[in-house]
């Protein structure tokens, strides 16, 4: 299964910071940007108000950036949104008697340890402004 809860914190972060009437946000409004649920979006801004990336504007409603958007790393709003992430997982199931499917399990769960750290270390570079800079430029 494809996991877009990265993407989604993405973009109702940018949104957000798009929109001018910060108090009329809601995440009705959000999801229909998005094209989901509105509790989808409700659970995915909790996540993101608890790693202080997003903020209330007023105690009823209204959505912002509790943080410039340059100063919000991609890898903070994955950390926020999913916090145990792993992008891949081997193969658990092996033939305990298969003395080869026994070490390549070992070598490719070796591999996605290093995949998935150099994603990490690449999402630390990149923040929000990036991404939001390329969506204007578009």
């Amino acid at each position: 299964m494809i996991n877009t809860r990265l993407a989604i914190g993405i973009h109702i972060l940018a949104f957000v910071e798009c929109v001018p009437e910060k108090d009329s946000i809601n995440s009705e409004i959000v999801s229909e940007s998005i094209g989901t649920n509105a509790v989808v979006v409700r659970r995915m801004s909790s996540a993101l108000k608890k790693a202080g990336l997003l903020k209330s504007v007023s105690i009823k409603k209204g959505l912002m950036l509790a943080k410039k958007p340059e100063n919000i790393t991609l890898y903070e709003i994955l950390k926020a949104v999913d916090p145990s992430n792993e992008l891949f997982i081997a193969h658990q199931k092996v033939n305990p008697q298969c003395t080869y499917g026994q070490s390549i399990v070992k070598v490719i769960e070796n591999e996605f340890r290093l995949l998935q750290f150099e994603l990490e270390e690449n999402l630390k570079k990149k923040t929000l402004h990036d991404i939001m800079k390329k969506v204007v430029n578009n």
